[in-house]
């Protein structure tokens, strides 16, 4: 099939699915054909001859199954007919109930389960006639919805599959609202979501959004940079049951202490639900909750925030979860004070000087107004975008490239979300600069200005960086050389950014009910910032003259396995977010339409800024504040 579709790819294959399996026992029959129909598709296959009512769907046969049929069909093993007629010429039939057979209700609760709106409408106005809107929401649907829960927390269902069962939900929510009476309240309780001050990322909270709305909560989402004193005001005029809180850095943990005390000090007592990525429930418990004093939770998921929001809302199970917290509390035992260590200004030697210093091409600022979708989308780390946003378990591409189901269907809805971005819901720029750079003790000094740092009109910026406070600590101004006889070293400091306009139509998608596009282009958009940088970074390398070798594998990118290493301000290694205002200053990214907040975090949210080093013996390595480790310990 493949070899047809690529010497004569304008020719239409059909084929009789059934001949496959003449003579087997009839129940291995229809897992033989489903398999096989499965992987000739993927093939390439245009039209199937099939009777539908014999063919198990393929999502369901057991993997110990699918195994027997595979082998069966490409002769693997000593004898794949044996081991497949003698599994199967004991089984009973597996054919399930068809969607009539069931219940008004299961078929209800199903269309949930599934994430299918296909008969959903017609069952509704079925059930109108035997029950009351609410009653509905309430029994068949949020059955559905807990199941949803179930098979999640079992590791059954990703996050793209639970926000499909959340747009069947909202879908049939809006249809039963019109039967409604206005002054009706179906909520099961109140909650207000907030990004903490200074913050603007918002995919994860609008994510919880999206899964406690679905889930019968009333959510009242304040969005981004919410200072405490509207968050206050807020609870006062919406007096909810529960307060989420939600930041991404370390600098957006130590927010959430501030806005605790705050809401402390304001009398509010309302449970509080905390997440992000730089959050544990170790920090949670050390520094949130005692400056909050009311009751505290540490959500790692949305999906855990609504199962602690609904222990919350009953009171037997609220009592039990704040005694186990206050066990806890009591539990936490306080860091055990090392011997303070000055901070050095001495070079780690562990950073050789026996190293030539680069040439570099230019000391010019470089604009990309708009660089080629698919060249940057062909550095996203695919495990970061299907793993770690959309929820996939498992190796992504191994699986991908073996036909597994999941892994085919959720590429093919982020191909469509990359059509939309294809004709214009996404642009790709960057700013980017080569500057002379000397090392000064813990801090660089970085020479700006028309052709180098000897010319009229020079300019001078200082950029500190803290030192490991340990024997031999590193700092990132080790990893600038000397100036010698053929000059000063240099540094490359960059933003890229694929964010305008991005959050704007995933709250347009989002308020239409379309919850998987509108997380999927938040999550797309922060991805493809990121390969941006990966992309751009290896253009740096090449400019150097050390380009990656043709053997370098993108896994090995990802890895960041080449010559050198970038840097964020505000992650580990150079935890000063402030110093973002520099990096600014130099480089004038609102060009490029990102500007920086008052908390020195760039917007949009899907923007990445990095200093760039050449230095070989350059890595990765932890430095700041007592706070940031506990804030990322686990």
């Amino acid at each position: 099939m493949r070899l047809i579709k690529q010497e004569i790819p304008y020719v239409k294959t059909i084929l009789g699915i059934s001949n496959v399996s003449f003579g087997l026992p009839d129940t291995g029959r229809e897992v033989l054909n489903s398999v096989f129909l499965y992987h000739c598709t993927k093939a390439g296959l245009d039209l199937a001859i099939v009777n539908s009512e014999k063919l198990e769907r393929y999502a369901s046969i057991p993997e110990q199954e699918r195994h027997l049929a595979e082998d069966l069909l490409w002769n693997r093993g000593d004898d794949p007919i044996a081991a497949f007629a003698a599994h199967f010429r004991t089984a009973t039939s597996r054919k399930k109930k068809s969607a009539s057979d069931l219940s008004l209700d299961d078929r209800l609760a199903n269309y949930i389960i599934e994430g299918t709106k296909d008969g959903l409408i017609p069952d509704l106005e079925l059930k109108l006639k035997e029950a009351a809107p609410l009653d509905i929401i309430n029994g068949p649907l949020m059955a559905g919805m807990s199941e949803v829960g179930r098979l999640f927390n079992n590791n059954e269902l990703i996050v793209a599959e639970v926000l499909q069962s959340a747009e069947a939900m909202k879908a049939a929510v809006s249809y039963l609202e019109q039967f409604m009476e206005k002054s009706t309240d179906s909520s099961r309780g109140r909650i207000i979501l907030a990004t903490v001050k200074g913050d603007v990322h918002d995919i994860g909270k609008n994510l919880v959004d999206i899964i406690l709305s679905n889930n019968g909560y009333k959510v009242v989402n304040l969005g981004i940079k919410v200072p405490p004193e509207v968050l206050i005001q807020a609870v006062r005029e919406h007096k909810p049951d529960a307060i989420g809180l939600s930041g991404l850095l370390v600098k957006s943990a130590q927010q959430m202490v501030l806005t605790a005390e705050d809401l402390k000090d304001a009398g509010i007592d309302r449970p509080l639900l905390v997440g992000g990525a730089a959050l544990s429930n170790r920090f949670t418990r050390g520094k949130i909750a005692p400056a909050y004093g009311g009751t505290v939770v540490y959500a790692n998921d949305a999906m855990r925030g609504l199962d602690l929001l609904n222990r919350l809302m009953d009171s037997d199970s609220r009592a039990k979860l704040e005694a186990d917290l206050l066990d806890k509390d009591l539990g936490v035992v306080a860091r055990v004070s090392e011997p303070a260590i000055s901070e050095s200004d001495v070079r780690s030697t562990k950073v050789s000087l026996n190293v030539p210093i680069p040439g570099v091409p230019d000391l010019d600022r470089h604009v990309i107004e708009s660089a080629n979708l698919d060249e940057v989308w062909s550095y996203i780390n695919p495990q970061m975008l299907y793993g770690r946003h959309l929820g996939f378990r498992g190796k992504f591409t191994e699986l991908l490239a073996t036909g597994d189901r999941r892994a085919v269907e959720l590429e093919e809805k982020i191909e469509r979300v990359k059509e939309e971005c294809r004709a214009g819901a996404m642009r790709v720029r960057a700013v980017w600069q080569f500057f002379e750079a000397e090392p000064d003790g813990n801090s660089i000094q970085l020479f700006s200005g028309p052709g180098s740092s000897s010319a009229p009109g020079a300019s001078k910026t200082t950029l500190r960086f803290p030192r490991q406070r340990k024997e031999d600590g590193l700092s990132l101004s080790d990893f600038v050389l000397p100036a010698g006889p053929a000059g000063r070293d240099h540094i490359a400091l960059f933003v890229t950014t694929a964010g305008a306009g991005i959050r704007e139509l995933a709250e347009q998608a989002k308020q239409a009910g379309e919850y998987l596009r509108s997380y999927a282009l938040q999550a797309l958009a922060l991805e493809t910032a990121e390969a941006a940088a990966e992309w751009l970074h290896s253009r740096l390398r090449a400019a150097w003259g050390f380009p990656d070798p043709p053997e370098l594998t993108r896994q090995a990118l990802f890895q960041a396995r080449y010559r050198g290493k970038r840097y964020s301000f505000g992650y580990p290694a150079c935890p000063d977010l402030e110093s973002q205002a520099d990096l600014f200053k130099l480089l004038r990214p609102e060009e490029i339409d990102v500007g920086l907040t008052e908390g020195f975090m760039m917007e949009p949210e899907a923007s990445v800024s990095a200093l760039v080093f050449h230095h070989p013996d350059a890595t990765y390595f932890s430095v700041g504040a007592q706070e940031m480790v506990e804030a990322t310990a686990d």
